[in-house]
């Protein structure tokens, strides 16, 4: 009998196979654990969040498609996410974990250093230490610990709550296929060098997430993309969702940029590593937060019913796609 890899079972597989050999923590200090943006847990009158994320050479990314400089700043951002998902938690301090190969250029070192620096410096973050080993490829492994007064989990959402997202969905995605098809050395036009901009570029949503944390009843980030981002949350809350496809919104580059419809929607959908937040919150609060955040946009109704179900302009279709995977 063959035995299966970790391409059956995908991220989220190997997740419950770590989660099953565990007993659920039950302390009372522990606000938000596995299966969250963040493991927080409750110190006096503060909320501590606690993430990790990894970046891999020709997997996440590759030298020739990002500046030292912007994947310095991108490894310090998507760690942000995580704690702007969690309702804006506020960075405090950064641990590093860092492999290379022998043969890496200091000047690479210097200005991927001067990108993690410029991002900490943003926020207000510090390093406080880490590892660093020799690797066959770059390998940035960073944890990120943030303080809040309280945090947003995945598992509030209620049947009826609208599905929100903090702005356009898809230009990461189609910046990546750009990076793939041409190289980075191509002549990109403007609209282009904006969704390549956005691929290499992310920026966490941390000030949003901390004004959706006053209204919202759950929420994510979208480094999976839409779809998974709005499963987690449904999954997590065991209820359902629909999306509302023509309610998506869809930057100027990218309907510039993307002519075939079924691409544009694969974008939308399953394109990852937007780094917006996804959300959930009842209806009569919708209007008075879009009036804070104008960008924002509700794209979704969380139903009791499990299971994904898509519409578009009313009528219910159907859509094939998947979003991307690890392994």
């Amino acid at each position: 009998m063959k035995q299966k890899t970790l391409s059956t079972i995908g991220e989220f597989g190997i997740i419950d196979i770590i989660a099953s050999r565990f007993k659920k923590i039950a302390e009372k200090n522990i606000a938000a654990s596995l299966g969250d943006d963040a493991f927080s847990f409750i110190a006096g009158k503060e909320i501590i969040s606690i993430t990790k994320d990894m970046l891999i050479e020709d997997i996440h990314f590759k030298k020739d498609w990002i500046s030292p400089f912007d994947l310095g700043k991108k490894s310090i951002e998507v760690n942000i996410s995580d704690l702007a998902a969690m309702g804006g938690a506020q960075p405090k301090y950064i641990f590093i974990g860092f492999g290379a190969p022998s043969d890496t250029e200091i000047v690479w070192i210097k200005e991927f250093a001067s990108g993690i620096f410029a991002a900490c410096n943003k926020y207000g973050a510090k390093i406080c230490g880490g590892d660093t080993v020799r690797a066959d490829k770059i390998t940035i492994s960073i944890t990120a610990l943030g303080i809040s007064e309280k945090i947003i989990k995945r598992s509030g959402a209620k049947d009826g709550d609208l599905i929100g997202i903090t702005n356009f969905c898809g230009n990461s995605a189609a910046g990546l296929d750009l990076l793939s098809k041409y190289g980075a050395k191509y002549h990109f036009n403007r609209d282009e060098k904006n969704l390549i901009k956005k691929h290499n570029q992310p920026i966490a949503r941390l000030k949003e997430g901390a004004v959706i944390s006053d209204f919202a009843n759950s929420m994510t980030d979208s480094s999976d993309g839409l779809f998974v981002s709005i499963s987690l949350l449904a999954d997590a809350s065991k209820k359902g969702a629909e999306i509302f496809i023509d309610k998506i919104p869809i930057s100027p580059q990218l309907k510039r940029t993307v002519a075939d419809k079924d691409k544009m929607l694969s974008y939308l959908l399953f394109g990852g590593e937007d780094f917006e937040l996804a959300f959930t919150l009842r209806e009569k609060k919708a209007e008075i937060l879009k009036k804070l955040l104008p960008q924002i946009s509700f794209i979704g109704r969380i139903k009791s019913k499990k299971g994904i179900t898509f519409k578009e302009y009313g009528k219910k279709i159907k859509i094939d796609g998947a979003a991307f995977k690890h392994f």
